[in-house]
């Protein structure tokens, strides 16, 4: 029998302090301390971006990548590596996004690796060591590479260093943390309610009560109530469900979450996590989209190993955590399951979102075509458009800008008019039948002829 060979895994902390090791005499150097009497802090904060930005000057880079080094330059007065090294940048092609999409403009996306760093924070005797280490990690029994941001401190410095840093944690653009996913870029001035397109109930319904969550949390304290909200947005697709979540993700004061259901590998501690998560970094927004379709009362096309009991348990079992507002959308309230809708403390609020109103029509064409048509023809087009939903009718009018761009000349009443009536067209010829199920643009019952809605029902 030939020799055994025993094979030990380490652990992520120890092999990135194997990968340190090799620095450290140029680390203590650097601190001017021992490595024993040092701090060493997992943070969130890229200082490689400010090095990038230094050492590619000359080069067309992709700018939106190192979004950090205009902001992390007010903290970081100088910089330095260690004596011998030569840093290794992961480049990937990309384009200049500060100029348009179709410009062409190449430029590059840099990725930090391996070398550490010194940096000299302004207001700090010493240098901090930023270094990006990597690790192995395993993930449902599949090992990847990764990478943790260590930054080393001497201790009598930490915690004017930590006081320093806290002033840049909204640093990272604002995004969704999505469980299982990959994060959904925010806009960055996206908390802007005016932009969203709301009938005045809705606007009364919907943002009144959000806003005044937020401001009002010492009344819920007083009266011992449990600080937390629900919103189910419901109603047909194309009406602005996913716009107020997203806006109501993009609140200052919140950071957002997320899950996807779609993983049909996530269990339900996934979702214990996503919670956890969320409590942790209240106050928060946890957004489910198309909760139908996951929890619907036939879920055939939900993969996810996730249980409606364990969702139900997560909104308001016990384990529930204050400031945590969940907001879900769905297509068709009468196919989730009845246990979601039975009492408020899951969803506080059931909010319709129906097809916009004449005067709502009337009010989104405006805004589309701004100064270009008067009164008479934004009241010709509103009748047009009668049940036709806002992406329907903002489609109609990128038809109608895409036609009048061609010809060289400015958007008029018939060529809006010709759009709307092809996407009324196109929608109601689109019908099909897929596992049993009819899914389209079928016409409804009552008013004009032609009108249409997305409808999604089994047959």
């Amino acid at each position: 029998m030939g020799p055994t060979f025993q094979i030990r895994l380490a652990s992520p902390s120890d092999a990135m302090q194997a990968y340190i090791e090799r620095y450290r005499g140029w680390v203590e150097e650097m601190i001017g301390c021992p490595f024993s009497s040092a701090l060493t802090f997992e943070v969130p904060y890229p200082f490689s971006h400010v090095v990038l930005a230094d050492l590619l000057s000359d080069v067309p880079l992709d700018r939106q990548c190192i979004y950090a080094a205009p902001a992390l330059r007010g903290l970081v007065a100088r910089w330095e590596l260690p004596p011998g090294v030569s840093p290794r940048i992961e480049l990937h092609p990309s384009r200049d996004r500060s100029r348009g999409i179709t410009s062409g403009q190449p430029a590059w996306d840099p990725h930090w690796k391996d070398a550490p760093i010194a940096l000299w924070l302004r207001g700090l005797e010493h240098p901090v060591i930023f270094t990006d280490i990597p690790y192995v990690r395993y993930n449902f029994g599949t090992a990847s590479s990764a990478w943790r941001q260590w930054v080393i401190v001497r201790r009598d410095e930490s915690a004017e260093c930590l006081v320093r840093l806290a002033a840049f944690r909204d640093l990272h653009p604002r995004h969704i943390t999505v469980i299982g996913g990959q994060p959904i870029s925010l806009p960055e001035n996206g908390y802007d309610w005016d932009a969203v397109m709301l009938e005045p109930s809705l606007n009364d319904f919907v943002r009144t009560d959000y806003e005044s969550f937020w401001t009002s949390e010492s009344w819920f304290r007083d009266r011992r109530l449990p600080y937390r909200r629900g919103y189910l947005l419901y109603g047909p697709p194309g009406n602005g469900k996913s716009t107020v979540a997203r806006t109501m993700a993009c609140h200052p004061l919140a950071t957002a979450f997320s899950i996807d259901f779609g993983e049909e590998h996530l269990p339900n501690s996934s979702l214990t996590e996503l919670f956890q998560t969320a409590a942790d970094g209240a106050p928060a927004v946890i957004i489910f989209e198309d909760l139908d379709r996951v929890f619907g009362a036939q879920q055939s096309s939900n993969r996810s190993a996730i249980t409606i009991s364990h969702l139900l348990n997560c909104l308001d079992g016990l384990g529930t955590r204050d400031g945590v507002v969940v907001v879900a959308t769905a297509n068709d309230p009468v196919n989730l399951d009845p246990a979601l809708l039975r009492r408020p403390g899951r969803f506080d609020r059931l909010v319709a979102f129906p097809p916009p109103s004449p005067a709502m029509r009337a009010e989104y064409l405006r805004r589309l075509t701004g100064s270009q048509m008067d009164e008479e023809s934004i009241a010709k087009a509103t009748d047009e458009s009668d049940r036709l939903s806002f992406v329907q009718i903002r489609e109609s009018y990128i038809l109608a800008g895409q036609a009048a761009f061609r010809c060289g000349r400015e958007i008029e009443l018939e060529g809006l008019l010709d759009g709307l009536r092809r996407v009324r067209a196109e929608a109601t010829a689109v019908r099909s039948k897929v596992d049993g199920a009819a899914v389209g643009f079928g016409t409804s019952p009552g008013g004009r002829g032609a009108e249409t809605e997305l409808v999604s029902r089994r047959t």
